[in-house]
């Protein structure tokens, strides 16, 4: 009997507290329109978002993606925020090149050798005939690009005999201004027969530059103002606009309408799946030997407030490739795009737009799995400290790059529907009826007492 109670009970608190964690759903739920599940493989303290244009289309404009938040199996809210801007990511780097000799010694290398730059940035050294014997004590290479050098090596082949020599290394971005990396390096090449001991590397390490610089300390090296040994450069690099382009995701367009303009030109419109943050445009032709100039501007709001966003001069010659690069702005969240040109054409072009998702970051508080909720009238997210909690947890072997893993958005389902994008209905001010009730029942009142005044008097009247 006892055990049947107590399985009664568990039974019971767990179907309390299922109906607890549903109404707490319910309510946080209550206030946005739309749920999206969040699939996360794996486990993680945080979690990345990247939205998609379901969420863009269903996220008020005038919220400014606040209308967002994560919440657990529970219902709960949780931390829930833009994710911090990364740094650049660090790429690889490694060129095989040669040293450039500077003829001459230190004390009169400035008046027998020039050292500038070619239109591409290349090295051009020019020297004159009394410096040209003289044998070198400096080289310069090129990197081709501003690098975070680490290292220095020199090929074999350019240490084939005994030697021990002390450099430095100098780096600079403008061949003018020289900053010390690296000093004390010595490289060494001692051969016996089949046993050899040699050092070749130089560490360098410092900011990104283009130009390195060897200066000789101590020790004869044993090449001369025609010699150029082969080194091997390694180290990293970074390259923002390029990272930029890579992430850029596009969207090709075809016009929904055209629309002739006084003189001649036309305008052509193109509509978006939802407003997105849209930061670059691609404009095809669709006819050979074609050739426009559009203007591409932002018309959510119509033609009085349109926003101009780019000029773009398309040539389409023959049935070569289109042109694929693309005409980058500001980014701007716009559904609505209008194309125009004072140039008739055959067939209305194709528009690509590129654009970057907003990406944003969740703390895993609570148990999963989790949801995306979205979009609402009223309510808006509150500020979280989230950066500083991915600090604490960013792991201690982590690289400069390191990001919390991916959650991917699942499909829409409805949460409150779509009456949360809608203002709440006002509800019925009572306060007018009340008055009128309260001033029509005072002059009933009033009407009532006069009249009772009118019997007494004439009742006293009888009386008298």
């Amino acid at each position: 009997m006892r055990r049947d109670i107590r399985w009664s009970r568990r039974v019971l608190l767990a179907a309390m507290l299922l109906m607890l964690s549903s109404y707490a759903m319910a309510l946080a739920s209550a206030d946005y329109a739309y749920r999206f599940a969040l699939n996360t493989h794996g486990t993680s303290e945080a979690w990345r978002v990247e939205l998609t244009p379901a969420v863009y289309a269903v996220s008020k404009r005038d919220a400014e993606l606040r209308d967002l938040v994560v919440v657990n199996a529970q219902g709960g809210e949780v931390p829930f925020a833009p994710l911090p801007p990364a740094p650049p990511l660090s790429h690889p780097y490694s060129l095989n090149t040669r040293l450039l000799p500077l003829p001459g010694d230190n004390t009169n290398m400035a008046g027998n050798v020039r050292v500038q730059r070619s239109v591409n940035g290349d090295i051009v050294i020019g020297q004159s005939p009394a410096g040209s014997t003289a044998k070198p004590t400096q080289w310069l290479l090129d990197a081709r690009r501003a690098v975070s050098l680490d290292s220095i090596e020199i090929d074999p082949s350019a240490l084939m005999q005994d030697l021990r020599v002390r450099l430095a290394v100098d780096a600079s971005n403008d061949l003018q201004q020289w900053q010390t990396r690296s000093e004390g390096n010595d490289i060494v090449s001692v051969k016996r027969g089949e046993d050899a001991v040699e050092q070749r590397k130089i560490s360098v390490g410092g900011d990104p530059a283009r130009y390195y610089r060897l200066r000789l300390i101590d020790g004869d090296a044993p090449w001369d103002s025609q010699q150029t040994p082969a080194v091997s450069l390694s180290g990293s690099f970074t390259d923002p606009l390029a990272d930029q382009v890579a992430s850029r995701q596009w969207l090709t367009l075809s016009p929904s309408a055209a629309i002739a303009t006084t003189g001649g030109g036309i305008s052509y419109d193109y509509t978006l799946p939802a407003a997105l943050p849209v930061d670059a445009a691609r404009v095809t032709l669709i006819d050979a030997n074609t050739a426009a100039r559009f203007t591409l501007s932002a018309n959510d709001d119509g033609d009085v407030n349109a926003v101009s966003l780019t000029t773009v001069t398309v040539v389409q010659v023959g049935n070569a490739k289109p042109d694929s690069s693309a005409s980058t702005f500001d980014s701007l969240r716009v559904q609505h795009l209008r194309l125009h040109t004072d140039t008739p054409l055959p067939q209305a072009p194709t528009l690509a737009v590129g654009w970057h998702a907003d990406t944003f970051v969740f703390l895993a508080e609570g148990a999963g799995p989790y949801s995306l909720l979205a979009g609402s009238y009223a309510a808006r997210r509150s500020d979280y400290p989230v950066d500083a909690a991915l600090v604490k947890m960013r792991p201690t072997d982590a690289t400069a790059n390191w990001q919390p893993p991916l959650a991917v958005l699942g499909a829409r389902s409805d949460a409150g529907g779509d009456a949360m994008l809608l203002p709440p209905k006002q509800p019925y001010d009572w306060s007018k009826p009340l008055l009128w009730l309260v001033l029509v029942g005072g002059a009933l009142l009033v009407v009532w007492m006069a009249l009772s005044l009118l019997k007494q008097s004439r009742r006293d009247n009888d009386q008298t």
